[in-house]
């Protein structure tokens, strides 16, 4: 079987001070249980590291998952965009081109529709006294009679 190469690597910044501690602590156990508590404090660390990954990795799916969840209810309250299609264009197109030869405006809005009877009224009242120019205009003027 072939030996195993060791590796030197630099430890990660910051071991030297941990480790320092741990073993300046551990030296104040005596010597007969030191072994037992090193082991025991080993399987402490790690398992509260393994503690704080997991809380770690749960805070990030639980975040994922409420972005999600935000990014669902947008997509759901977001309204599609109107599509227009070539006919309901021309047909609209055919209405305004409609109301302009009779001469009637377009109505768009509630404000220019609430508008609309009093220039109906406006235009009933102008109108007999249109029709009565209109008449005396037609009418040929009559010649003197000779005398």
């Amino acid at each position: 079987m072939a030996k195993a190469e060791t590796m030197s690597t630099r430890s990660p910044r910051g071991t030297k001070p941990v480790s320092n501690t741990f073993f300046a602590a551990l030296g104040s156990i005596p010597a007969a249980s030191r072994a037992v508590v090193a082991k025991a404090a080993q399987a402490m660390i790690r398992d509260k590291l393994k503690a704080q990954q997991d809380k770690t990795k749960a805070a990030g799916i639980k975040q994922r998952t409420a972005q999600s969840a935000a990014a669902r209810t947008l997509a759901a309250t977001k309204k599609p965009a109107a599509v227009k299609t070539p006919s309901a264009a021309k047909s609209s197109t055919k209405a305004k081109a409609t109301a302009k030869k009779a001469n009637a405006p377009v109505f768009k809005t509630k404000a220019t529709k609430a508008a609309k009877p009093a220039a109906e009224v406006a235009s009933k009242k102008a109108a007999p006294k249109k029709a009565a120019a209109v008449k005396a205009a037609a009418k040929p003027a009559e010649m003197p009679a000779a005398a």
